[in-house]
């Protein structure tokens, strides 16, 4: 006969959960010190990554900035939520500072491998269901700890979700990620050149974002990401959007001053300068003003030179391969970037 549990009223508060809930109850977390523009673009990123969970492709030609939009990205969510926990699949440069780890089909070798035994001897008709087992018990066990309130940024996301190769362990472990990414309050970041190349299945079902990449033709690091909310339609096979697109512009040359140290060094101090523009850029710089704020503050208020000019002259002088007089942390410093531009000309200030 079964017992009934006598409940003391005096201690109902140890049935229910009184936690703080979604962000409607606690507001946007937020790290402290930031800027007002830091805040405000902070919480346009947070609303619109719906809370910073889901999927994310990067679409777009080699060249237009796929990879760069990723770090922009990863860096920028550390700055501004440093309870998110950044996991790539590819090391990136020194100034790009902390982040949780490496995740890629090395790192699971081990896990990989032990899914591909279990599917030993299994049947083509049953490899499937016996592989998203084992994977899904993967995620609901570790995957769960180790992607727990994190930012995945994966680069050419085909290999982990490619079509051609349905029986792929790696596939079925990313399609139980797919699936579990409320519950592990995982915002996935994958690029890639073509959506057609995804696996219909584990992941193509699961996107909610596509974010196409384009570069300016004129200004050779300047790129803008268009950033739509998205719906695969199973019928026609595509990616249809459903929101108007949100763009996000910015030079990826330009000197950061939270990236690194933030300084503006010079390489070459025997350099001698080809343009009026260059000798006093360099002239200000040797002077001691080794922040880009610092550099138009002192430009801009004793000189004749706008803040445009002041910033074409320094691209040339760090990207120009023939020149390289300067250095200074940018988006393209924070990863092994190969669309960082070779510029082709000096900025003049007057013909």
């Amino acid at each position: 006969m079964a017992v009934a549990t006598r409940i003391n009223p005096n201690q109902t508060e140890d049935l229910y959960d009184n936690t703080a809930g979604y962000d409607e109850e606690v507001g946007v977390r937020l790290a402290t010190g930031l800027s007002p523009d830091d805040i405000r673009r902070a919480t346009i990123l947070y609303n619109l990554f719906n809370g910073l969970w889901g999927v994310c492709i990067v679409v777009g030609d080699p060249g237009s900035g796929k990879d760069l939009f990723g770090n922009y990205l990863t860096f920028r969510i550390k700055r501004y939520f440093p309870w998110k926990r950044i996991m790539r699949d590819e090391k990136p440069r020194q100034v790009y500072g902390p982040y949780a780890g490496l995740f890629n089909p090395e790192v699971l070798s081990e896990e990989l491998a032990k899914m591909r035994e279990v599917a030993k001897g299994v049947g083509m008709a049953k490899i499937d269901g016996v592989l998203e087992e084992a994977a899904d018990d993967w995620v609901t066990r570790k995957g769960v700890v180790l992607l727990k309130d994190s930012v995945l940024y994966l680069t050419e996301y085909w290999r982990y979700c490619y079509n051609r190769d349905p029986h792929n362990p790696m596939n079925k472990t990313m399609g139980g990620i797919h699936k579990m990414k409320r519950h592990i309050d995982c915002l996935i970041v994958g690029t890639v050149q073509l959506p057609t190349e995804l696996d219909k299945k584990t992941c193509l079902p699961w996107i909610d974002w596509r974010v196409t990449c384009t570069r300016s033709t004129v200004n050779k690091t300047r790129f803008t990401y268009f950033i739509e909310k998205v719906k695969y339609d199973r019928r026609l096979d595509i990616l249809i959007s459903t929101s108007r697109p949100f763009s996000i512009s910015f030079d990826a040359g330009k000197p950061r001053s939270y990236i690194g140290d933030g300084k503006i060094i010079i390489k070459k101090p025997n350099y001698v300068p080809e343009t009026e523009e260059e000798r006093i850029v360099l002239d200000v710089l040797k002077a001691g003003a080794d922040r880009y704020e610092d550099l138009v503050e002192i430009l801009e208020t004793d000189g004749d030179m706008s803040e445009w000019e002041i910033l074409e002259t320094i691209k040339v002088l760090k990207f120009r391969k023939t020149k390289r007089v300067i250095d200074y942390p940018c988006d393209f410093s924070i990863f092994n970037s190969k669309s960082a531009p070779q510029m082709g000309a000096s900025a003049r200030l007057t013909d």
